[in-house]
């Protein structure tokens, strides 16, 4: 009997041992996860950057007009808690106006970036307003995303934000417990009530519903249904067993890529690889037409983000040279540096790119590997000008924190893509101003009376050249004015944050 209990007491042990082992390599492991999602840096202490909706003139600027075509000169603007009253060449100042002068100056309506992911890194709020830069869209949100919008519209610097809710997939049971722990996926298959599930979403604030690329057929007809007569709009991903001409007939009113249509086309063709490249791309010209004529007849947006799909060749390439590129310096450090190369999260470094070629990948199938993602590339540029051609809404959106997608900087690398893609530098502005504002039923991208003052001033003319647009002198967002100095400073102090 001794035995017995001694080996019962030893048995007790091991089992504690068992429990406290898993315990503690479960709250390291979800440290690193939080960690990966940019937690472990520390927020930048906002309280030095705020600053109070005034009673403002701008004096002596060249304006973009309504149309976003041209500059008008010599105008002055009214703004008063956060409106703008008046626009125009013969303007009455009144004398308790704070006056700031333009002259040299070009003034457009503040930058929207369509499509980011901030994951746990509110420190990227400042990033996006240090590059004009004053409303984003969240596509993968979560309460804590909520809490910032909260913040931002009482007075917190940073862009005005739309979130979306997490992604929904339903792949296995397992699979999705784990993904939405440590991917921050939506798992359709736990869900036991939709009608609910969409109702909690709504009432928590949720701007959107978004869908992901492993949504079954019944899963996504069942979600974006319901999620249709509770009235919450649903975009994201075209789920991979979904055919095209059964996404015409969706609720689905909002793509997030364009690269979405391109993996449909892929699907259809049965497969691009490096060998048949030339033939997948006349493919994509055949089959690129309808596809436009659908979007524009069904009143269907799509987001760009064409600079993220042209950096992959980069980094498949020379991982380290694409980096270079980019003001990695001001990327959340946890985000940069992720975790072992064997999970796969949204890494930037060397070690952990997760577009990275493998070590041991053969030199002479480097040349291949290229001319595929080339192809691709290209694929995505082909049916953005068949869009452009049908007139289809497409806003500019850049996938930000997404390698090599540098939050807040990565608008004015998916301007410049637009344009060397076929678009004037009006057309790429209006589709990250006037075109995604009026998508999202917002009063702001145009500076005309009325509307919310929300603008940037640069010092070069983005309609003569693009990439003036990264020329800020100054940011008024919601009618609350960030000078120069006050940018940079935001932006030092993210980077003493990140470590570097």
């Amino acid at each position: 009997m001794m035995k017995f209990n001694s080996l019962k007491k030893v048995m007790l042990f091991i089992l504690i041992a068992l429990i406290i082992i898993c315990a503690l390599s479960f709250i390291l492991i979800n440290q690193q996860i939080e960690r990966a999602w940019g937690a472990s840096v520390p927020p930048v202490e906002v309280v030095p950057f705020e600053r109070p909706q005034g009673h403002y003139a701008i004096v002596n600027a060249s304006v973009l007009d309504s149309l976003g075509e041209q500059m008008l000169f010599n105008q002055t603007l009214l703004i008063n808690n956060g409106i703008i009253e008046a626009v125009g060449n013969d303007i009455a100042i009144p004398e308790e106006a704070e006056q700031i002068d333009a002259s040299g100056m070009f003034l457009i309506p503040g930058l929207i970036d369509a499509h980011v992911h901030l994951w746990q890194s509110p420190n990227d709020l400042l990033l996006y307003l240090a590059n004009g830069v004053t409303h984003i869209r969240e596509l993968n949100g979560s309460e804590e995303h909520l809490q910032w919008r909260q913040q931002i519209s009482q007075g917190r610097p940073g862009p005005d934000l739309f979130v979306a809710s997490r992604r929904h997939n339903s792949t296995g049971l397992f699979e999705q417990l784990f993904h939405k722990w440590a991917a921050k996926v939506e798992p359709v298959t736990v869900i036991t009530d939709m009608k609910t599930h969409v109702g909690e979403l709504k009432a928590a604030g949720y701007d959107a519903i978004k869908v992901y690329t492993e949504l079954s057929n019944d899963d996504f007809s069942t979600l974006t249904n319901e999620a249709s007569h509770q009235g919450i709009p649903i975009l994201g991903h075209i789920p991979r067993g979904l055919k095209l001409n059964e996404l015409w007939s969706s609720n689905l009113k909002e793509i997030a890529h364009i690269e979405e249509f391109v993996k449909a086309l892929d699907r259809e063709f049965g497969g691009c690889t490096r060998d048949n490249t030339d033939d997948f791309i006349e493919f994509v010209r055949l089959r690129a037409p309808e596809i436009a004529r659908n979007l524009a007849a069904r009143d269907m947006a799509v987001v760009s983000t064409l600079a993220l799909i042209e950096g992959i060749p980069k980094q498949k390439l020379n991982v380290q040279k694409a980096l270079d590129q980019v003001a990695l310096q001001y990327v959340n450090r946890g985000i940069a540096e992720s975790v072992h190369p064997s999970v796969k999260m949204m890494g930037w470094h060397s070690d952990v790119n997760i577009y990275r070629l493998p070590d041991d990948y053969p030199q002479d199938r480097v040349a291949g590997n290229q001319r595929y993602w080339l192809a691709y590339a290209e694929a995505n540029r082909i049916l953005l000008s068949e869009m452009r051609e049908y007139q289809v809404k497409v806003l500019a959106g850049t996938d930000a924190n997404v390698p090599i997608m540098v939050p807040g900087f990565s608008i004015h690398d998916e301007l410049k893509a637009l344009v060397k893609a076929g678009y004037s530098p009006a057309a790429a502005l209006r589709s990250a101003t006037t075109e995604t504002a009026q998508w999202m039923d917002l009063k702001t991208g145009k500076i005309a009376p009325g509307y919310e003052a929300d603008l940037v001033m640069l010092n070069g003319n983005p309609l003569h050249d693009i990439s003036n647009t990264q020329t800020t002198q100054g940011v008024m967002s919601n009618g609350r004015w960030y000078s120069k100095y006050s940018l940079a400073q935001m932006l030092v102090a993210v980077q003493e944050a990140n470590g570097s």
